[in-house]
């Protein structure tokens, strides 16, 4: 009788600790509870006869019938745990956060990710005397981004500019990568930024000055082709490789204008990334170039030539004849560096444009030049890097958050070949240098939200009537981007 009592006492108990983990339905969960109910009196009446009787060894039926009731209620979690993730393979992810919004495949094979980032901008000038420009509220850029993958061979990227009220398609490429965990090859077709021009390659979003510098004027806004680039050494040696239709200084290409095509590559190495000394990681150089023959008529509209170079103030300041046009070979070439240590950084590039440029039975090879420095400083300590400052603490003043504070300087100028003016280009109208002088202040407020105010000073040579100087351009610019 003690044996029997104590194997009915060990099979309540196993009970009662299962019971809750078994609630898979109130139905099921009652039932069991009824026997155990069951188990407990037939113990005590067990305990009765305990004292006038011997224990007799008999059959109890009553675990065995628990035991298979249980195995069925098992059975149906499992099917259940079973069903519920089956509903989750097929189930895709949502995510919303600072990157944007994304809805990626249960595989991970698929994703769409759409963001956005728009710049609404403040030009006050001071005693231009000699500009067209007027001092107005703009949105400089309002463009909406649409990223997706296509299984680990496939990425796409679609960029928009609504930016002045007018509509025009930025990026609109497809990436082919071979080998999926490689980074050493990926194919780029569509429209794309060239390879050539470090503040030019550098994200518009990541601009230490509400404008590029004067380098810029010198090399393309985007073009169409096909691009191959990767990762020669993985985080120390990348390249750039394109075969485009060819565009004009600042030109954003759409089409082509003549059977010619151009080459550009770019080489950027940081050479001491893995150096002991953590002060020397974050050097950065590099090379970029173009080659290619440009043909344009004397027809205006076709001429093969850049729309003109302007300021920081976007004050067109130089432009060639209309009857003057591209007529053969046109290169680039295009060294630059940086350099990144904790909070402090330093930009710099120099770009030489030679184009052989035609107007009557006159043709000439014209070399124009660019330099630009820039040099900042994160007061906030955070650090300094190509890809942003990502404050620390963002703003929430509740919180003492204040975001993150830059100061940015950059000294920057163009050079016009002197064998433009006369034949090629007024030198009445257009200056045959560009000198900028200019400074800001960037305030982070979290990674989603920037302002900057920027003041330039930008002193020329020629450009006004007589020959004599046009006059100085003096602009603040003010900034706020937000992105998300």
């Amino acid at each position: 009788m003690k044996s029997e009592f104590l194997k009915a006492t060990a099979l309540s108990a196993a009970l009662l600790t299962f019971t809750p983990q078994l609630a898979f339905a109130d139905a099921e969960t009652e039932l069991l509870r009824a026997q155990v109910k069951l188990l407990e009196a037939r113990l005590d009446q067990l305990e009765k006869k305990q004292k006038s009787a011997p224990y007799v060894a008999a059959a109890a039926p009553a675990p065995a019938k628990i035991e298979q009731r249980l195995a069925i209620v098992e059975r149906k979690q499992e099917n259940a745990e079973e069903a519920a993730q089956a509903k989750a393979k097929e189930t895709p992810k949502v995510e919303v956060g600072s990157k944007g919004f994304a809805i990626t495949s249960a595989d991970k094979q698929y994703s769409v990710r759409m963001r956005a980032y728009a710049q609404a901008q403040y030009r006050q000038f001071f005693d231009n005397g000699n500009t067209t420009s007027t001092n107005q509220f703009l949105v400089r850029s309002a463009r909406p981004i649409i990223e997706a993958k296509m299984t680990d061979y496939f990425t796409g990227r679609l960029m928009m500019d609504f930016g002045g009220g007018n509509t025009r398609l930025l990026d609109a490429y497809t990436d082919f990568k071979p080998v999926p965990d490689s980074k050493l090859f990926a194919l780029r077709f569509g429209k794309f930024k060239a390879p050539i021009g470090l503040e030019r390659w550098q994200s518009e979003q990541e601009l230490l000055f509400a404008e590029r510098g004067q380098t810029t004027n010198l090399v393309p806004f985007r073009d169409i082709g096909v691009m191959a680039l990767g990762e020669i050494i993985p985080d120390q040696l990348e390249y750039q490789l394109a075969y485009t239709n060819g565009t004009v200084d600042v030109g954003d290409n759409n089409a082509d204008s003549d059977n010619h095509k151009d080459v550009s590559g770019r080489l950027f190495a940081h050479p001491l990334r893995w150096s002991s000394l953590s002060w020397l990681q974050g050097l950065g150089l590099g090379v970029g170039a173009t080659y290619g023959q440009h043909t344009g008529t004397s027809t205006a509209g076709s001429q093969g030539l850049t729309a003109g170079y302007v300021t920081m103030g976007q004050s067109r300041y130089f432009t060639y004849n209309t009857s003057s046009y591209a007529n053969g070979t046109q290169w680039r070439l295009n060294p630059h560096a940086y350099y990144y240590n904790g909070p402090f950084s330093v930009l710099g590039e120099y770009v030489v444009n030679a184009q052989e440029v035609k107007n009557g039975s006159t043709q000439r090879t014209l070399k124009n030049d660019a330099w630009s420095a820039i040099a900042t400083y994160v007061l906030t300590g955070e650090d300094a890097s190509f890809d942003g400052v990502k404050p620390a603490n963002n703003f929430s003043p509740a919180k003492g958050g204040w975001g993150a504070f830059e100061l940015t300087a950059r000294a920057g100028r163009l050079n016009v070949d002197e064998d433009a003016f006369g034949t090629f280009a007024s030198a009445t109208s257009s200056a045959r240098q560009a000198t900028e002088s200019a400074a800001g202040i960037n305030w982070y407020m979290n990674n989603s939200v920037k302002l900057n105010l920027d003041y330039a000073h930008t002193v020329f040579e020629g450009g006004a009537t007589g020959g004599a100087d046009r006059d100085n351009e003096n602009v603040l610019l003010t900034q706020a981007q937000f992105r998300f």
